[in-house]
């Protein structure tokens, strides 16, 4: 079987290229599928995680983004360039390689696709979920049209996948093919567990509006009126806001092993305002710590409440901080949920969720 993923460029060291990257190796070593990443922003950029040698990569230097650093009628003229040049180094590469399968996600070159993908099935990975295609600044009437034009090409995909039902069941509500399968996540393999007795609780992530960084400034200035000694530690790049000036955080910037930090923390913290997965969420359980997260898609279904740690409906911040001062008080129940969630942790890893990757592309080819 063939199958090709077509992505603007793996340069960047996000969560997103990261699962790409590893799905690519599994697919080709462990079930032995021809696969080739298309890449057409790529450019000079290395490879931001590795492919493995079975792993083809074309890069088809269209380089899209370059029309920016133009205005006015040269700008129009590079967008319509560069556009037909995508089109015609894709249709031939695609054209090439005949695949059974081409696989990308809601901010590809959807329509384009549609027409150069031939008896291919076209799959659309939805990383951000049905609510968030997109995640523009702001919403202009060219981005609601650009919206629109999105949804109803993703009618005319073959499946859409996503990471939780409950996503799934948005999807389709609206009439879309849809099948749900859980990201891979790279766990703790160290065989070091946190022991949970640091006063120590952690966050991982962005510091932008989606992370809840307000709010999670917020809990904590709750959680401080008691003055005990705990630290929040925040690892993340962005604007920190109101933790800037909280008692008891300490902000980092991100590092490229985050497990010792998981392993030297009692806690984790999740203020998302939406959350289609939460690779922060695994991790942190895979070393043993409790989460309490707000209840959204992504925790909501790797999270069992009062088991492997705290779902906080309604958002509600006292909420939040009550959750987390009883696990700070309570280092019994705190071991009892971590060796519960290092369980649970268990069902991302990749000889788990991978399997099912393979059912259904064998089920989606041979519609095709």
């Amino acid at each position: 079987m063939t199958i090709v993923y077509v992505y603007p460029a793996l340069a960047e060291r996000g969560g997103v290229e990261r699962i790409i990257a590893e799905k690519l190796n599994w697919l080709s070593s462990m079930f032995g599928y021809h696969v080739c990443l298309i890449t057409y922003n790529q450019g000079q950029h290395a490879l931001s995680f590795p492919l493995q040698p079975q792993v083809q990569h074309v890069d088809l230097d269209v380089r899209t983004h370059a029309q920016y650093q133009y205005s006015g009628c040269r700008r129009l003229y590079e967008s319509w360039r560069r556009s037909r040049l995508l089109r015609q180094r894709l249709g031939s590469e695609l054209k090439r390689l005949q695949p059974d399968a081409v696989v990308t996600t809601t901010s590809g070159e959807i329509g384009l696709l549609l027409q150069l993908k031939g008896k291919a099935a076209l799959v659309i990975e939805s990383h951000g979920g049905y609510h968030h295609l997109i995640d523009y600044p702001r919403l202009t009437w060219r981005h609601r049209w650009d919206l629109h034009r999105r949804y109803c090409l993703l009618k005319r995909a073959d499946a859409v996948v996503t990471l939780t039902e409950a996503d799934a069941r948005r999807w389709r509500s609206g009439g879309y093919a849809v099948h749900a399968i859980p990201n891979v996540v790279h766990l703790n393999e160290s065989g070091r567990c946190a022991a949970l007795e640091k006063h120590r609780a952690i966050f991982v992530g962005r510091l932008a509006p989606q992370k809840g960084i307000d709010e999670l400034a917020a809990v904590w200035q709750l959680v401080k009126q008691n003055g005990d000694d705990w630290q929040l530690h925040v690892y993340g790049s962005g604007h920190a806001g109101a933790l800037q000036q909280a008692e008891g955080v300490s902000l980092h910037e991100p590092v490229a092993d985050v497990f010792p930090c998981y392993q030297d923390s009692s806690v984790l913290l999740l203020t998302s305002r939406w959350e289609p997965f939460g690779l922060v969420v695994a991790e942190a359980m895979s070393c043993g710590l409790p989460v309490v997260a707000f209840d959204t898609d992504g925790p909501s279904s790797m999270i069992t409440d009062g088991v492997d740690g705290f779902i906080v409906k309604n958002r509600s911040i006292d909420d939040f901080a009550r959750r987390v001062r009883e696990l700070m008080a309570d280092h019994g129940l705190r071991q009892q949920m971590g060796q519960r969630a290092i369980e649970a942790a268990r069902r991302y890893k990749a000889e788990n969720v991978m399997p099912q990757w393979k059912a259904f592309f064998e089920s989606i080819t041979s519609k095709s």
